[in-house]
């Protein structure tokens, strides 16, 4: 018997799916809901429609839809908002015999909370290409208090010639719900990319609505230039050199101004000042102010500028001793009159990567920076140290504590809330010492006198699986004191992580795609695979009939969506921790997986798409785990009658059918009407022996099933069961009971 029985719990994925029905449409509903414009005070909808009068409703992410208003023109706009929560809507026509169906669904507001995938990567994992891709992050917040970053694309096309490395910039669309696409600015910037210091800074000036980009580039024959690239849209950038020579550059915007540190070969630390949109020859140039005892800046390093709540600027910067026996980090205020300031020197001990943040509580600096004494385990070498009169005296610096044995260090970045509590986000060296924790490292203080170190959620289960060394790190607290952190990790793109304010839904986070029946790497096309992680469905659930539409499997449970390769998967099984779904068709190599939830994008991971995967469906008893298996014609299960009493152990002579995934590639997303004979031959071993499987086709979604004959001469026992498909065999340690 080739119909696959109802009474099977895998098995019941093609029954449930032949039975289902087509949902009902409702007619008259509003079309084509669209956000015109949003901004943090306002959001602008229009729909099509030809009733005499609308309902529009609204609901938070992941809540409850309520009337929020009627009008009878096919417009409406809401500015009863928040700025930092995001809304889904809705619109109903108001008919005479009640309300229509509603209109589609828009999402509008801020990035998703929780974890998600803000640039993926530019190729498969593994691949040197993804090595190359997001250096040198800069994050800041624009006059909605949504993010945008740009960072450096090395050697795009690997070639091993850098010269074609560029600037690449992305925003977030609180209108579309979704980062805008990637944007190349201006052109190639040869060989700039660094590892161990900042060689771009951007920032956002909401009082003229304009981007600006500082970063280091090569000129002709090789010159070191640094470049000003500006936008008002973040698509199309002006490109200006500002100096010759100009390495390191720290920028901040306010008020149609730029306030620029960076540093010169034999100059030292150079300010600069003016009108952005003015030639850069005008701007004012001031060189570092000389103090006794201390050499110029330091080249190897970026100086920090960073303004303060009055909207005055501060620099930090490491400079050597003057007879080069220590190191020694100093506080500038450009715009006054007084001199340089000593925060703290590294004791005569070596400074191997010199680097500082500097950030303002109100008037007051705070500064995170390697400074290595000797206080802690080699390579604890991350301090903070704070001001509390403007800086012009400091506290001794406090060790940022590590996460177990493991190292601090660069990369790092700070930011401080408005009530004056800081965050230090950093890296360690991942062949250093034990950690608990996941990464990246978090460190948090209400007075930056006392820290306490884990990952962003505390919860290594979420974040483990992350790398410990970032390529690019940045953190800000938006204005509702909620913190956004995105960093780059390598094959997994950048990431990034939105605090959820209160009541607000997460966004998903993936931490594996496997098959479906094996639970280990390796999928296939048009059969079943097990996504794991958090925050993925608000419900545990299988699909009902009621999900389907004729033929075509559902590709949305309960809210819940998955994309791989940006094709839709049919969803079988939600839960908070883990969703099974059919793999599209027409997959191989590398595919990215990301799963959305009530419109939330998470983060996402890749897995590997291959030609055969078999996976065996499978059960566990008494601590044995048994093929999940029919008696040829019967509802009797393979088993062991002493542990399950519905089932029996085999005979030679019985047709067994065995249910399986992954043969090979087979039809995705519609129902299985009839089966399809699978045509590479299928080999069942048992023990030391074989035989040929008697039939092996296709019979529901995803479904294989495997018929073969317990052959003669096997003595009573449990049998090692695997079936084998060009070359590849089924998962381990499953057993087939035999008696006579």
């Amino acid at each position: 018997m080739r119909e696959t029985p109802r009474s099977f719990t895998w098995a019941a994925v093609c029954a449930l799916a032949l039975s289902a029905g087509t949902l009902p449409i409702a007619a008259q509903a509003p079309t084509n809901l669209v956000v015109k414009s949003a901004t943090s005070r306002r959001i602008d909808l229009s729909w099509s429609g030809t009733a005499s009068g609308y309902a529009v409703q609204r609901r938070s992410l992941g809540g409850t839809y309520s009337n929020l208003g009627t009008v009878t023109a096919s417009t409406f706009s809401d500015t009863a908002i928040d700025a930092y929560t995001t809304y889904q809507y809705q619109v109903v026509a108001n008919l005479a015999g009640g309300a229509s169906s509603p209109s589609n669904q828009v999402t509008v507001g801020p990035p998703p909370s929780g974890f998600t995938t803000a640039a993926p990567p530019p190729g498969p994992a593994g691949s040197q290409i993804t090595g190359n891709f997001g250096y040198n992050l800069s994050m800041c917040l624009d006059a909605n208090g949504d993010p945008a970053i740009a960072y450096i694309f090395f050697d795009p096309n690997t070639d091993t010639n850098p010269s074609d490395t560029r600037i690449e910039f992305r925003s977030w669309n609180r209108a579309a719900y979704k980062w805008n696409d990637l944007v190349r600015v201006g052109g190639t910037n040869g060989d700039t990319t660094s590892a161990f210091h900042q060689t771009l800074s951007m920032a956002y000036d909401a009082s003229i609505s304009t981007w600006a980009i500082a970063a280091e580039t090569i000129g002709p024959g090789d010159s070191q230039l640094l470049t000003m690239f500006t936008s008002t849209d973040g698509v199309t950038w002006t490109r200006r050199t500002v100096a010759s020579g100009g390495l390191r550059p720290s920028l901040q915007l306010a008020g149609g101004n730029l306030y620029l540190a960076y540093v010169v070969e034999q100059a030292g630390l150079r300010y600069v000042t003016g009108k952005l949109s003015a030639d850069p020859a005008t701007w004012l140039t001031s060189n570092e102010v000389a103090v006794a005892g201390v050499a110029i800046a330091r080249l190897d390093q970026t100086p920090s500028l960073a303004m303060d709540s009055a909207g005055n600027p501060g620099i930090a910067y490491w400079c050597d001793s003057a007879d080069g026996s220590n190191t020694v980090l100093m506080y500038w205020r450009p715009a006054g009159s007084a001199a340089p300031v000593k925060i703290a020197d590294t004791k005569n001990n070596q400074l191997g990567d010199p680097a500082v943040r500097l950030v303002y509580a109100g008037l007051n600096p705070r500064v995170l920076a390697t400074i290595p004494y000797n206080d802690a385990d080699f390579g604890v070498v991350l301090h903070s140290v704070r001001s509390d009169n403007g800086g012009a005296a400091w506290n001794p610096p406090v060790l940022i504590p590590p996460d177990g044995t493991s190292s601090t260090g660069w990369r790092f970045d700070l930011a401080v809330d408005s009530q004056g509590r800081g965050l230090a986000a950093y890296s360690q060296n991942s062949g250093s010492g034990d950690s608990v924790c996941g990464n990246p490292k978090v460190s948090r203080t209400s007075d930056f006198a006392t820290w306490k170190t884990c990952d962003v959620v505390n919860d290594p289960k979420v974040t483990g699986a992350y790398n410990p060394i970032p390529i690019g790190l940045q953190v800000v607290y938006g204005g509702n004191d909620k913190l956004y952190m995105l960093w780059t990790d390598g094959d997994a793109g950048i990431l990034m992580y939105r605090e959820p304010p209160p009541g607000a839904a997460a966004g998903p986070n993936l931490s594996s795609v496997v098959n479906g029946a094996t639970f280990q790497p390796g999928i296939v096309a048009g059969s079943w695979a097990t996504i794991t992680g958090a925050n993925l469905s608000d419900v545990t659930r299988t699909w009902q009939d009621s999900d389907f539409d004729g033929n075509l499997l559902p590709t949305n449970l309960s809210g819940v969506q998955v994309k791989i390769n940006n094709l839709d998967a049919p969803v079988y099984y939600i839960s908070p921790t883990q969703i099974n779904v059919e793999a599209p068709g027409n997959l191989s190599g590398s595919v990215s997986v990301q799963v959305i939830h009530n419109g939330v994008a998470g983060n996402t991971v890749t897995a590997n798409a291959v030609a055969s995967q078999p996976g065996l469906f499978t059960y566990t008893l008494g601590g044995k785990t048994y093929p999940s298996a029919l008696f040829n014609g019967t509802y009797t299960i393979v088993g062991d009658p002493a542990l399950y009493n519905q089932a029996a152990k085999v005979k030679a002579g019985d047709i067994i059918q065995l249910y399986a995934t992954g043969l090979g590639a087979s039809p995705a997303g519609n129902i299985i009407q009839a089966p399809i004979t699978f045509s590479s031959p299928v080999t069942v071993t048992i023990g030391a022996g074989s035989v040929t499987a008697s039939f092996a086709g296709l019979v529901g979604v995803g479904l294989f099933q495997i018929n073969f004959t317990v052959p003669a001469g096997l003595a009573d026992g449990d049998y090692p069961l695997a079936v084998k498909v060009n070359g590849v065999a089924s998962q381990g340690g499953v057993i087939l009971p035999v008696t006579h």
